[in-house]
């Protein structure tokens, strides 16, 4: 697979087979990964990787944690701004939509949408979970970079035919994930990873969201 079929065929994977992965394949992901480029070379980046036991203890203190708080705990570090401008939410809301209507959940049954969610914290039956952290010291530009190295994680991993989809949903959770995970009061952790291999009879595989053209986006000054 090179490059550019990496880049438009992978996908955010929502349904995995129940197929573990060993430690030294994800570490050969990781080891590719690490040539990410980022900022003066700082590599900024670090990663926990959790799979078997650990992997469900942390779903369920997830599913614990959201029960008694519904609405995810308080965050410095907030999903989506507060006056998020429309055209976001009509791409937010447009994903959504076509995810829900793909598994047959009408948009009344609350029930079975928030069972959905919910499904974000068991990784969709994903065997390993990744989190991505960093030093809470740094600013924007080197959560660019980590940005950059969780996108290379993908690739690689979609490359060696491996499905991923990666988690902000995390952060409802992240005060009681970090004090479980005994992290130091500088390490941040900025969102998880499901890493698996995908379920390819499921239709939630099957989603492929809309991109906005080049002009849409972009301005050519000087040609």
């Amino acid at each position: 697979m090179d490059t550019i079929d990496a880049v438009k065929t992978r996908i955010s994977t929502r349904a995995y087979l129940d197929e573990p992965i060993s430690r030294d394949a994800v570490e050969e992901i990781l080891d590719i990964a690490r040539y990410s480029p980022s900022s003066s070379n700082l590599q900024p980046w670090g990663t926990i990787v959790v799979s078997g036991d650990e992997r469900r203890a942390i779903t369920d203190l997830a599913l614990n944690t959201m029960m008694a708080n519904p609405k995810g705990e308080d965050d410095e570090y907030p999903i989506y701004p507060a006056d998020l401008p429309q055209q976001y939410q009509d791409r937010r809301a447009g994903v959504g939509k076509a995810m829900y209507e793909l598994m047959g959940i009408e948009r009344q049954d609350e029930a079975a949408r928030q069972a959905w969610a919910m499904d974000n914290f068991n990784f969709y039956g994903a065997p390993v979970a990744i989190f991505f952290t960093i030093d809470r010291l740094h600013g924007r530009n080197q959560w660019a970079s980590l940005g950059m190295f969780m996108q290379t994680v993908c690739l690689v991993a979609h490359a060696k035919g491996y499905g991923t989809c990666m988690q902000e949903i995390w952060a409802m959770v992240r005060k009681s994930l970090h004090s479980h995970l005994h992290l130091p009061d500088n390490e941040v952790i900025y969102a998880g990873m499901a890493l698996g291999v995908a379920d390819k009879s499921k239709t939630i595989n099957t989603l492929r969201t809309e991109r906005e053209p080049v002009a849409n986006f972009s301005r050519f000054i000087g040609f």
